[in-house]
């Protein structure tokens, strides 16, 4: 983790990427249990330290395929957990789709983090092209929304969130011409 948050520090707000390695992969039922666990133990389990958290499930995997479509997941939901997980040293760098809150942007300022933006729409593209294995490695009896750490290939996301606080979605609500009280620019 610290090679990848080291490469992230240098890249500004918009920076596309290109990550290939080990990423986990948990939603929300997952994150509530690891905050449990956070809870009894007073620690985050070591997989959400050493690797970057995808919010996102794996569909059925069909026939000679590793995943069914896996494309992310909006990653709001998972804003009240990141403060916490990060003070223990865990979802330093998270991948989703969506903006955040203020709270998941202060947090990522605070704990050195990052929140990189995926492609929603591509969930078959992702899993064929970029998925290259995956297993399931906690909560099994949450079937889709277990914990699944993925190995990929040149996944292509966006830093939208660094670790200096800047957030590409407060960056581009001047300039939209959109912008309402319903802005997709807008954060809670």
């Amino acid at each position: 983790m610290p090679e990848i948050l080291k490469q992230l520090t240098v890249l500004p707000v918009e920076s596309p990427v290109l990550l290939s390695g080990t990423i986990i992969v948990a939603r929300d039922i997952a994150h509530a249990r690891i905050n449990d666990i956070l809870k009894e133990t007073g620690d985050v389990p070591q997989y959400i330290k050493d690797h970057p958290i995808y919010y996102a499930g794996p569909a059925k995997q069909p026939k000679g395929y590793p995943s069914g479509s896996f494309g992310p997941t909006t990653s709001a939901r998972m804003d009240p957990y990141v403060d916490d997980f990060q003070a223990h040293g865990g979802s330093l760098v998270m991948i989703a789709k969506g903006n955040r809150s203020e709270m998941l942007t202060n947090a990522c300022k605070k704990h050195g983090g990052f929140y990189l933006g995926a492609i929603g729409g591509a969930a078959a593209l992702l899993a064929e092209k970029n998925i290259k294995s995956i297993e399931c490695i906690a909560f099994e009896d949450l079937g889709m929304e277990a914990v699944w750490k993925i190995k990929v290939e040149d996944l292509l996301a966006f830093v939208l969130v660094d670790d200096k606080g800047n957030d590409f979605f407060k960056q581009i609500k001047p300039f939209c011409s959109s912008c309402s009280k319903k802005c997709c620019c807008e954060t809670k």
